[in-house]
């Protein structure tokens, strides 16, 4: 109980400062809104075809992560280390590691993302896909993810905070059966 209350008294005390660059003027709903960025990060910042120019995490997802912040959460069970990044860079090179041995990368929405205001600032939205990685080498994978984005308002729209991804193997049915 009193570490409960230390905490809420500490929350009191830096929560005016922790607010004040805080903005609250991103958009709800809309084509720059939590859901629609949610499906656009997946379809159009993820999606990779065969002959693609080489893969560059900061030019091709600029439009969804904020290079400026290093107290992000972002997270992806494809990460081999199952680490927590705090900066998008950091976040950056596990897929540098990665993306550059995928000949192609489709995705299919499953479940499409709803978002809900979180509080003033922030939106949360959650989405599930099936995926098709062709790798250079090797045979073809089919997977199902679960995305959880928390989103901050910033002076450049809503950019990705808290990131969770899972995903577990799928069948090449699913992938085809998925519309």
């Amino acid at each position: 109980m009193k570490h409960a209350a230390m905490a809420f008294t500490a929350a009191l005390l830096f929560a005016p400062a922790w607010a004040a660059d805080l903005r609250t003027d991103c958009p709800l709903s809309g084509k720059d809104g939590a859901a629609a960025l949610h499906r656009d990060w997946v379809m159009t910042g993820w999606e990779r075809a065969a002959g693609d120019p080489e893969f560059n995490f900061r030019k091709d997802l600029a439009r969804w992560y904020d290079f400026t912040s290093t107290d992000l959460s972002l997270f992806d069970d494809f990460d081999p280390e199952l680490r927590v990044r705090t900066t998008a860079d950091d976040y950056g090179k596990v897929w540098y590691g990665l993306v550059p041995k995928f000949k192609s990368v489709h995705h299919k929405i499953t479940e499409e993302p709803h978002a809900v205001a979180v509080g003033p600032g922030y939106s949360h939205s959650v989405l599930e896909f099936v995926f098709e990685v062709t790798p250079k080498q090797g045979d073809v994978m089919h997977l199902v993810s679960r995305t959880s984005i928390l989103w901050r308002c910033t002076p450049a729209g809503w950019k990705i905070y808290k990131e969770h991804n899972s995903a577990r193997p799928t069948t090449a049915a699913a992938w085809r059966n998925a519309k």
